[in-house]
């Protein structure tokens, strides 16, 4: 028997040789407001654009040319930091002339190119890598000189037409603000993501005109181009919901929403209970164990590991560096940084805990804190197994509570404490009796 050979463009993260991507990220994200070039806000704990590579690693799209402008070093830092293994090159835009121009920046700057490019924005953080791994598969199976992602949409307002044939070949595509009153009832819409033959798009972008109200070069025209040189391109429907940019802080937080309910719905899918999608918000690498149950309200920021049998919230805030073992409760009010707990660690209410370490079957009691910060460096606090700690107590780290201690309510721990002792630490009460008596006239 013949054993066919498995498709590349459907293994997850199995490398795609003869494709290169080329994220934009030259734009300066006016319309943001903010200081913060636009591509490097932050979406459910990274980068809009860190999601955008991670999807293209996870199409096995491991070559990345990211056109960038004034944000190179902001760009820099972020992927060494982030992507320290991976060759991740810059190309810098000196001059803001168009998407058109940022394409051949980056196909010019580069002497040897993958004979495919996958041209991509920097903005489009809902893009996963499994459409991406399709949009390939189509790109390769229809054998054409270049492909656009596009969708179908009830609203298509705000993104270009596309026009096409029957045989699905497209004519061009339309920007709204040239759109006629026939073309904008057309609900074929351009997705801004393009897979195209290196030596076609060669030969076919030095032919954009610049546009003259906007004095850019608009990739777009590429495809009315390729169909008048009887190269005309193909597309491929994909998922409307994955292809929302960003450009607002309205759509920041629209599109950071709806990325943050499919992290839940993959957690709730692993068999952890999120009792409402609507106010538990989650960012960065988080590891949760089954039948875990994280209440509203509660924020956990990666990296966290959570185990099984949990209750989380509600009204808890779980921070980097944390590690919670099976069966904890970590109630309301409750935050948690770079804390490790042992199994069964009951934090119910009103309690800070960071910097800390805390065996197996410890009560902290409401209102406890581990002061961690004397002004110019972090300590920690080392709490043993099954200690029983009274409410409103404060471990002034560096300190270190044995196994089966009992701190009284009230304590201001400062010192270590030996295991299985009775600690407190609190000035004793004073009764001056009958000091405010009223007097009998």
């Amino acid at each position: 028997a013949i054993r066919a050979k498995k498709d590349p463009a459907r293994q997850p993260g199995q490398r795609v040789n003869n494709i290169c991507a080329v994220i934009l990220a030259a734009g300066e994200g006016t319309r943001m407001k903010s200081e913060t070039p636009k591509v490097m806000h932050n979406i459910c704990g990274k980068p809009m654009i860190g999601h955008v590579i991670k999807s293209c690693f996870e199409a096995g799209v491991p070559d990345i040319i990211v056109v960038a402008g004034a944000n190179k070093k902001e760009l820099e830092c972020y992927f060494k930091k982030e992507f320290p293994e991976k060759k991740i090159e810059i190309v810098v835009q000196m001059k803001r002339l168009g998407t058109a121009h940022a394409v051949k920046t980056a196909v010019c700057s580069k002497k040897r190119m993958k004979k495919e490019i996958l041209i991509l924005s920097g903005d489009t953080p809902l893009l996963t890598g499994e459409t991406l791994r399709k949009l390939i598969k189509e790109f390769t199976n229809k054998n054409t000189g270049g492909i656009i992602g596009a969708s179908y949409t009830e609203n298509p307002e705000g993104y270009g037409r596309i026009i096409a044939k029957k045989d699905g070949k497209v004519l061009k595509i339309v920007e709204e603000k040239d759109a006629g009153p026939e073309e904008k009832r057309i609900k074929l819409v351009n997705g801004g993501i393009y897979i195209i033959k290196k030596a076609v798009l060669e030969k076919n972008i030095r032919k954009i005109r610049m546009n003259r109200k906007k004095a850019e070069y608009y990739l777009t025209d590429l495809a009315e181009i390729m169909a008048k040189n009887k190269e005309a391109m193909d597309f491929a429907v994909l998922p409307h919901s994955e292809l929302a940019g960003v450009n607002d802080r309205v759509q920041l937080a629209r599109v950071s929403k709806i990325k943050n309910k499919k992290v839940l719905e993959k957690l709730a899918k692993s068999g952890i209970t999120i009792v409402d999608f609507d106010t538990v918000f989650i960012e960065g690498n988080i590891s949760v164990g089954r039948d875990t149950v994280i209440k509203p309200f509660t924020v956990i920021t990666g990296p966290v590991k959570i185990g099984k049998n949990c209750i989380i919230g509600p009204s808890a805030h779980i921070r980097p560096g944390s590690i919670i073992g099976d069966g904890c409760k970590i109630g309301n009010y409750v935050e948690i940084k770079n804390a490790k707990t042992g199994s069964n660690v009951n934090i119910s209410h009103l309690s800070y805990i960071g910097d800390a370490e805390i065996g197996e079957g410890t009560n902290i009691g409401a209102g406890t804190i581990t002061a961690n910060y004397d002004g110019k460096a972090k300590h920690r606090t080392v709490i043993g197994k099954n200690v029983k700690v009274g409410s409103n107590t404060v471990f002034v780290a560096p300190v270190k509570i044995g196994s089966g201690c009992v701190v009284g309510a009230g304590s201001v721990i400062t010192e270590d404490v030996s295991p299985g002792s009775l600690v407190i630490a609190r000035a004793r009460q004073t009764e001056k009796k009958e000091r405010f008596k009223k007097k009998e006239k």
